[in-house]
């Protein structure tokens, strides 16, 4: 009886030479097959970040347009404080105070410039609600959607990187490395990402000591400059109590 171990080693080697980049572990792939899995996905990270831009610059500009709104309402109540106050003034000024006409006048002239002011904010916010602001909703509802879509898209490929590794900066970084020829495996490139994420971290870390450290050297500067003052000013003080004393003194 012969044996068909030949037969399942052919028949290994035969599927193991059709499997794709998507049917292997990553471990598996050459870097030829990294680049071609990790291009797409670096693709779909640059469109979820133009996306998200394009969102935040939308919601940007509806926060202008609720300056605009704010900026009118100033305008109105100190349009409207303007005049009161000329009308006021006007009344409580002496008869014989020839001046006060001119004031209330011009506190007047102040009062319908910024209530003009107030009526041309308004109109540029309503202008804006009906022909820009109504539109980014259902542009950034239609952006979002996308985003979504493109996340589940990507799904199946990232859970098969580490958890370090799902993100648009690693899949760049390692991109670039196996392209480079830095990386000519995947268990490579992930160890070149983390110690540069490391470096990444550690560095802001630094950064991040000497701000606090800067932070604290400056309100003890301030602190030391009060306590100063504070001595100079009580040496100031002691001294005029000691003349003081003295004065009465050579009185009594």
């Amino acid at each position: 009886m012969k044996s068909d171990t030949p037969h399942r080693d052919a028949a290994s080697a035969t599927s193991a030479a059709h499997a794709g980049p998507h049917t292997l572990t990553l471990g598996q792939l050459s870097a030829a097959e990294l680049i071609e899995l990790l291009q797409p996905l670096n693709e779909k990270f640059v469109q979820i970040s133009d996306l998200e831009h394009g969102i935040r610059s939308a919601y940007g500009v509806m926060k202008r347009n609720n300056t605009e709104y704010y900026a009118g309402l100033g305008c109105f109540l100190l349009s409207g404080l303007f005049c009161a106050g000329a009308l006021l003034f006007a009344l409580a000024s002496a008869s014989w105070d020839r001046t006060a006409p001119i004031i209330a006048l011009v506190a007047c002239l102040i009062g319908l410039i910024l209530l003009i002011l107030g009526f041309r904010q308004r109109q540029v916010y309503q202008s804006n609600i009906e022909n820009v602001v109504s539109a980014l909703y259902p542009a950034i509802a239609a952006d979002e959607h996308s985003i979504e879509e493109i996340r589940k898209s990507m799904q199946t490929d990232l859970l098969r990187f580490p958890i370090t590794c799902r993100n648009a900066e690693a899949s760049a970084y390692m991109l670039q490395m196996l392209m480079c020829g830095r990386a000519s495996d995947f268990n490579t490139a992930v160890n070149l990402w983390e110690s540069y994420d490391h470096r990444q971290r550690m560095e802001q870390f630094e950064r991040e000591k000497v701000q606090e450290a800067r932070k604290q050297t400056t309100a003890l500067t301030v602190s030391a400059v009060a306590q100063v003052s504070q001595a100079f000013e009580s040496r100031r003080q002691t001294k005029e109590l000691r003349g003081l004393r003295e004065d009465l003194s050579r009185r009594l």
